[in-house]
């Protein structure tokens, strides 16, 4: 279920539902592509109902796409990936990872550092249904429904649609996340070849934030590094202050049109709705609130006076997203060439606003959405300290040609895609520049090739060009809700980033032994580095541009298919990653030049082995993941960890129709306390001196996500 044939000509990693359904039944996609070369995944609890992070040879995840049946899914605005929102793990038929670049016909504009892409299973031409319950450490339980309608009389169409629901309490400090989740899909097969798809995924959660603490922080307290358990009227750290719900909807309904043998079309319209809140709480001065620049007094908690100091709950929230789009490209064959021609519109609309509200007498929000119950003015406006409107329009055109000779051995891809991508913001703070917008125009050529030397042995080669536009918080100024003073500055002139990346490598596929070695080749100007940062006691993602950055190294692969039905299998990776330039302060520089860019461990390995003989199966998987820096002087790092897991399972003879199965996961075995990756970066945390021989104060304090503990899940399972 990982080591699936490969024949293109960029660098590829996959797993199937083979692998999928050993592993616990989690949300989170991410921790499915853990043990990928090239994938370093921060997990942040056990079970992966938290999102953490993942980087791809050191591109974080907001420069990773991420498609589901064809729809985009990164935040259009920031380009945050939230895998637990996505796909229930028993409803994905395969995922798989690119690391180098996007392909052409990709709806991404954000994917320097790579694609994931996921497709839901078909619908089954039987009718069924699959009843799972779980259940595990901490009493984590969750449930699980799909039913299948087979297909339906003569129509050629067939569908499923799927329930679960996950309620997981914390392994560190108070809180109980949970959700539901829906996922559904309808095919349609036309007797030409043609195929309708209509694909529905739907997800309602509730989570408690784990804080992601300093280094000195974890060093002192460990694991008790969180948020509060106890209520204190000017606590903003209490854990119910930090509750955040978010609902999502995706639609994708891809069709594939064939005409004849040579000539195809492809049509991918798709809708992606979302409303959610970061949750915050800021402790203010009622002769002192300000909204944007402007200072207001009022009695926040009626007692008459104004001279009082009053816990607020102020989340940062997002009332909608509404993002309709299209992807559609026409295929021709002529000759020994396949050519294509395809044109990509995406257009969205995203509120975000940071409104006021009170804190009920138990230490909650009175909402914990923040939209109700907000602090007016006396003219009705509503009081906030974050309120903005963006619109984003993305017109994108592409070419390509693909072309085979030698009887198929040779493979030869050319194309280029033009995009042009404009964001409008509508800022409503007083004091605030009202309108702003910022436009790119982009054109990335990309060339690759692919020889089967014979039916075991091929290489390949690819010259990719990415680009990645500045996320829509280079729109607006941030202001703090209790100075007025600009938290983060707007800089709407911010550069595209723009990167340069080659690969060159060798596969082979034999009858037992398969395995792939990948080098690779970066060169980024004004690389973009997301960070977290924290405004009014909220943990939000900034952006940091850092200048050049070159990285250059290797990625492995080995697997065997079955033999004595031992599955062994083995990725590593070798990453030497460095910035080019020095980082401005002021106006001296930091001396970042050949320092080593953050969050790029330089070695990690990974180590598993699964046993399935069709009745009894069992596995394990070790990964070890080198020091990451997070800082761009280097002068502070996370150390290296280890992290195994392990899987056991039976499935019992047919029983009244039904396929029984039973299986446990372990995960993190053995325990081990360790930051699982960089949260948020600084460019240094303690006094440097500047190349101009200034004395430059530290330029923040990173923060670090908190590994999962052990935990164990027992699952099981009825096919019926």
């Amino acid at each position: 279920g990982r080591m699936v044939p490969q024949n293109g000509t960029k660098s590829r990693s996959e797993i199937t539902q083979a692998y999928i359904a050993k592993q616990a039944p989690t949300p989170n996609v991410f921790k499915l592509l853990g043990n990928l070369p090239g994938a370093n995944v921060a997990s942040a609890d056990p079970f992966g109902m938290v999102s953490g992070n993942m980087t791809i040879r050191g591109m974080n995840s907001d420069q990773i796409g991420f498609t589901v049946e064809g729809a985009p899914l990164n935040d259009i605005g920031s380009y945050m990936a939230f895998p637990t929102e996505w796909v229930d793990s028993e409803n994905l038929n395969e995922v798989t990872m690119q690391q180098g670049s996007a392909n052409l016909d990709s709806p991404v504009i954000g994917a320097s550092g790579g694609i994931v892409t996921m497709n839901l299973i078909d619908p089954s031409h039987k009718m069924g249904a699959t009843i799972a319950g779980s259940f595990g450490s901490y009493n984590t339980h969750r449930e699980y429904v799909r039913l299948q309608s087979g297909d339906i009389g003569n129509t050629g169409m067939r569908a499923f649609v799927a329930w679960s629901h996950l309620e997981e309490p914390h392994f560190r400090g108070a809180g109980d996340d949970h959700k539901q989740h829906i996922d559904a899909k309808l095919v349609k097969d036309w007797v030409n070849g043609s195929r309708s798809t209509v694909a529905l995924t739907f997800d309602d959660s509730m989570k408690v934030a784990y804080l992601s603490p300093s280094l000195a922080a974890w060093q002192q307290y460990g694991r008790g590094a969180n948020y509060t358990e106890d209520f204190s009227p000017t606590d903003t750290k209490y854990w119910k202050l930090h509750q955040s719900p978010y609902r999502v909807l995706i639609l994708s309904a891809p069709q594939n049109i064939v005409v004849n043998d040579k000539l195809g079309f492809d049509f991918t319209p798709y809708f992606y709705w979302n409303s959610g809140t970061i949750a915050s709480a800021s402790l203010l001065s009622e002769n002192a609130i300000y909204s944007g620049t402007q200072k207001y007094s009022i009695d926040l908690n009626g007692n008459g006076t104004t001279n009082d100091k009053v816990m607020m709950y102020t989340p940062f929230g997002t009332p909608y997203v509404y993002r309709p789009g299209l992807v559609s490209k026409v295929h021709y064959t002529v000759g020994k060439h396949t050519l294509v021609f395809g044109y990509w519109f995406d257009w969205s609309r995203q509120r975000m606003v940071n409104p006021y509200s009170a804190v009920g007498e138990n230490g909650g929000p009175a909402n914990v959405w923040g939209y109700l119950g907000n602090v007016k003015l006396s003219d009705g406006t509503r009081l906030a300290s974050y309120d903005n409107l963006t619109i984003t329009r993305v017109n994108t055109l592409f070419f390509g040609d693909t072309f085979n000779a030698l009887h198929n051995r040779l493979r030869v891809e050319a194309g280029i895609k033009e995009s042009m991508v404009t964001r409008i913001g509508y800022n409503y703070l007083p004091g605030a520049q009202y309108r702003t917008s910022m436009n790119a125009a982009v054109a990335t050529p990309n060339l690759g090739a692919r020889y089967r030397i014979d039916s075991h042995n091929q290489i390949f080669a690819d010259v990719a060009t990415n680009f990645r536009t500045p996320t829509l918080n280079a729109l607006y100024n941030t202001y703090s809700a209790s100075t007025g003073k600009v938290a983060t500055q707007a800089n709407p002139a911010q550069k595209t980033e723009y990167s340069i990346s080659e690969e060159l490598g060798y596969r082979y596929q034999g009858d037992i032994l398969s395995g792939s070695i990948t080098f690779f080749n970066y060169n980024f100007t004004n690389r973009q580095v997301s960070t977290q940062v924290t405004i009014n006691n909220a943990q939000i993602t900034q952006n940091i541009n850092a200048g050049g950055q070159t990285s250059r190294g290797v990625d492995i692969e080995l697997g065997l298919r079955p033999w004595h039905h031992l599955r062994p299998y083995v990725s590593a990776e070798y990453l030497h990653a460095t910035i080019d330039n020095n980082y401005q302060v002021g106006s001296d520089y930091l001396p970042t030049a050949g320092k080593t860019a953050v969050r790029s461990p330089s070695v990690q390995a990974s180590v598993g082995l699964d046993y399935d003989d069709g009745t009894y199966f069992a596995g394990f998987a070790v990964k070890y993941v080198g020091r990451q820096f997070s800082t761009f002087m280097n002068d502070q790092a996370m150390p290296g960890y280890v992290n195994a897991d392990m899987n056991f399972g039976y499935r019992a003879p047919k029983i009244f129709h039904t396929h029984p199965e039973i299986r446990l996961n372990l995960m993190n075995v053995g325990d081990n306390k360790y930051l699982s990756g960089v949260a948020g970066v600084a460019a240094s945390s303690r006094a440097a001196r500047g190349i101009y021989g200034s004395t430059i104060a530290s330029q923040g304090s990173p923060t670090y996500y908190v590994a999962g503990s052990f935990a164990a899940l027992v699952t099981a399972k009825i096919d019926l």
